[in-house]
């Protein structure tokens, strides 16, 4: 009896192109219309603010930009950023103190993160049903610990370590484009980026070529969830307080700043470098637009179109191609 070799299956890998340059062009534009329209807004005193408002959503964002770049996503972040921000706001982190809080978080993001891994590759539960149904669990678990009304404040040492300056940034900001930059070189430079572009483009083809995609997939969203965990402390030290909505935002705007920056839900496109050009773009229009004194209905209305916008012209670049 002879056996046959399984046949070699080439990979088509399509690397972050066009699509993460344009939402640059985007950005550069609207911050020259910016300062001609709100020049205190735009201003290099205030450039800091505005990078250290984006740092929790751009270290959401990042976690997304992998799952959805290897056809996932994770719909649970925003439980998880909830019940990390009341828990920043409770007695316990101001009984186990900052390294205590920073531990729990770390810990909770893993088991998460390996949950929903598990979930979707052993499992074979949808992406969307797993990370939503999670979704669900930890925001009771936020909702039974708070009591459905956080009224504490962060500890002052969350607050001293997001809000210190180095080099004229915030710690926060700092956090934010280091992980970003390793993400960048990860995806762009290494075996495990091309493996995850490969599932992206076609994970038939990349498993039968020897990609170990449960893995890469298992450790996807464990990425994702330790992202979201430091994306919820970012946000906990930057506002203050315990807030049960923030989470819900960062998804969302997690999600819209990865397709903004060239990402594709169906998978193989995008890149980190373009999510953190629509992560800036839509910190900036949002401050553009409350400077203006648009209420938050237009305002989400108006990010709606953006988002819509940048998603028709990416698929008809994509068609065409």
């Amino acid at each position: 009896m002879t056996f046959q070799a399984a046949p070699r299956v080439r990979l088509r890998i399509k690397m972050p192109e066009l699509s993460s340059v344009a939402v640059w062009v985007v950005l550069a534009s609207i911050a020259v219309l910016g300062i001609f329209l709100v020049p205190q807004l735009m201003s290099v005193e205030h450039a800091p603010t505005l990078l250290r408002q984006a740092a929790p959503l751009g270290m959401v964002a990042i976690g997304q930009t992998i799952l959805i770049i290897g056809r996932g996503f994770d719909l649970s972040v925003g439980g998880l950023i909830g019940l990390i921000n009341v828990l920043a706001a409770g007695s316990l982190a101001r009984d186990w103190g900052l390294g205590g809080l920073i531990g729990l978080s770390i810990i909770t993001a893993l088991i998460v993160g390996m949950i929903n891994g598990a979930l979707v590759v052993w499992g074979r539960v949808s992406p969307l049903i797993a990370t939503l149904g999670m979704g669900f669990l930890l925001t009771g678990a936020m909702l039974v610990y708070s009591g459905g009304a956080p009224s504490e404040s962060v500890p002052e040492a969350l607050r001293a370590l997001t809000s210190g300056r180095a080099f004229g940034l915030y710690w926060g900001t700092w956090i934010w484009l280091a992980t970003a930059l390793g993400g960048i070189l990860v995806l762009r430079f290494t075996l495990v980026g091309r493996w995850i572009y490969a599932m992206g483009n076609n994970p038939e083809a990349a498993r039968l070529s020897g990609v170990p995609t449960a893995h890469v997939t298992f450790w996807s969203y464990v990425a994702s969830s330790m992202c979201a965990a430091v994306g919820g402390l970012l946000l906990a030290g930057f506002v203050g307080i315990g807030t049960l909505g923030a989470g819900q935002d960062l998804l969302l705007n997690s999600i819209a700043a990865a397709i903004v920056g060239g990402a594709f839900l169906a998978g193989g496109r995008g890149g980190i470098g373009g999510t953190v050009g629509g992560v800036l773009l839509l910190t900036l229009l949002t401050a553009m637009l409350t400077a203006f004194g648009i209420a938050k209905s237009m305002n989400l209305i108006i990010l709606g179109v953006v988002l819509l916008g940048a998603a028709s012209l990416y698929r008809r670049r994509v068609n065409t191609e």
